[in-house]
């Protein structure tokens, strides 16, 4: 029989081969508690029931989950059943899904709701639980408490808690900074204060992953170039090792690109670097009225360095849906970046709106209708109807499968190459001749979609 576990940290991530580092960042910062933790880790294949009779075998005190936008409804359904076969344990929510506005969701399933990034807030609230000081909390009306922001120089690092298997078999998360300088309207990190991370700490830490055998390293910062000084230090880390094999994502923003930047990136081996870059948008408009600053020159200018220059794979993105731009103003957007860049991969995204974000108030512009339900994509506005936001799903999906996932070769391109045309307009009536075959844009086999691309490329021929 399995001993019990007094706290449980349950992460479902989007893959097996993902880590939580939010669940292991918790745990090395319960201080005398964390020889009482156990983190577990799967996928969201999990069905409830097994969930529940993982953790039931432990008898815990304490659950923690952490929720994402791809993970709440398992876990919702899992705490309806923990609610019978384990009622005296205490369910904690934290995570991007919980917000002030999330309590009604969370009635009669949670029995505490811890908002922000939480470290300090969840070691408090065991710490009571665990020493009986705590009052019986009904998970009719959840305890909402805040989680605010960390002070990163008392912040335990997690790196340690990676374990072989961990190293083998899944992707190594790292951050050296949390918060954002800026203010786009529909991402939940909005306006949070910026802090970094200690310089020698970082050096320590990732020199310790390095030694022992990780050579892909994902940040989880989200503008990761906001302190230019501070990117080049973390970056140096790694040239100052000369390994030939390493592999560093990175989102970066591309209007922060100063001299040093520039020849700290170039000093990797070509295709070192893989780097996330949020555009969105090339609409000037649009982009101010959620709250971004897209100088398209600037932007070029960072994109054609990192391309041609800094030799990075660079994966650029492009939000369908946002408020006042309409399919001519992102099919125009999207040709642009593909005749002038050709980047390997542009993925395409309905926009989303996200708990807490301001793009989702009722005195946001734009008519903008979200699903209620994860994961709240934008079911209709202003300028786009429901069947034309459909479409663009269709396009999206298709643009996906046949370029971003690189499986065709060089027929992804002529696609639009030859003869010369739209790429945009090409790939939406290549997606429709798909989907008005098939029925559907998903679960089509590789051999199927050759058919089809074979195709649709004689005839345009």
């Amino acid at each position: 029989m399995t001993p019990p576990t007094p706290i449980i940290i349950v992460a479902l991530n989007a893959r097996y081969s993902h880590s939580s580092y939010a669940a292991l960042s918790l745990r090395a910062n319960l201080g005398h508690l964390a020889d009482l933790c156990e983190v577990i880790e799967t996928d969201t294949n999990v069905t409830p029931f097994q969930l529940a009779a993982w953790l039931t075998e432990r008898s815990p005190q304490i659950i923690g989950f952490v929720t994402y936008l791809w993970n709440v409804e398992l876990i919702k359904q899992t705490a309806q059943i923990l609610h019978q076969v384990l009622p005296h344990a205490r369910i904690v929510i934290g995570g991007p899904e919980v917000t002030t506005a999330a309590l009604p969701l969370w009635r009669g399933l949670a029995h505490h709701l811890i908002t922000g990034e939480g470290e300090s807030a969840f070691r408090h609230l065991c710490d009571k639980i665990l020493r009986n000081e705590y009052p019986e909390s009904p998970t009719d009306t959840p305890e909402l408490i805040d989680g605010g922001v960390e002070d990163l120089p008392n912040l335990k690092l997690p790196y340690h808690l990676y374990n072989e298997h961990d190293l083998a078999h899944r992707t190594i998360y790292v951050e050296s900074s949390r918060g954002c300088p800026f203010s786009c309207a529909y991402c939940t990190s909005r306006r949070t204060h910026m802090r970094l991370f200690d310089l020698p700490r970082l050096t320590a830490e990732f020199a310790l992953l390095l030694d022992r055998g990780v050579r892909e390293f994902r940040f989880l910062d989200r503008s990761f170039n906001a302190d230019e000084q501070h990117a080049c230090a973390v970056l140096d880390i790694f040239l100052s090792h000369s390994l030939p094999d390493l592999n560093i994502h990175l989102e970066i923003m591309p209007r922060r690109f100063g001299s040093q930047l520039r020849q700290t990136l170039s000093a990797f081996p070509p295709g070192a670097l893989h780097l996330e870059v949020g555009i969105q948008t090339l609409n000037p408009d649009v982009a101010k009225a959620i709250g971004r600053d897209t100088d398209l020159n600037t932007l070029f200018d960072a994109l054609d360095f990192l391309i041609n220059q800094a030799k990075a794979t660079v994966h650029a993105d492009l939000i369908f849906g946002l408020p006042g731009e309409d399919e001519t103003s992102f099919a125009a957007g999207f040709d642009r970046l593909v005749h002038t860049f050709d980047p390997p991969e542009l993925q395409v995204n309905l926009l989303k709106g996200l708990p807490g974000t301001p793009i989702i108030q009722p005195e946001y512009s734009g008519g903008l209708v979200f699903n209620p339900n994860p994961p709240y994509e934008l079911l209709f506005n202003n300028v786009l109807d429901f069947t034309t936001i459909t479409r663009l799903q269709n396009f999206a999906r298709c643009w996906e499968l046949i370029h971003n996932r690189a499986r065709f070769g060089e027929q992804a391109r002529e696609v639009w190459t030859t003869p010369p045309g739209s790429p945009f307009a090409r790939y939406m009536a290549l997606s429709q001749q798909i989907f008005n075959t098939e029925g559907r844009m998903h679960a089509i086999g590789h051999k199927r979609l050759q058919e089809h691309l074979d195709t649709f490329l004689q005839q345009i021929k």
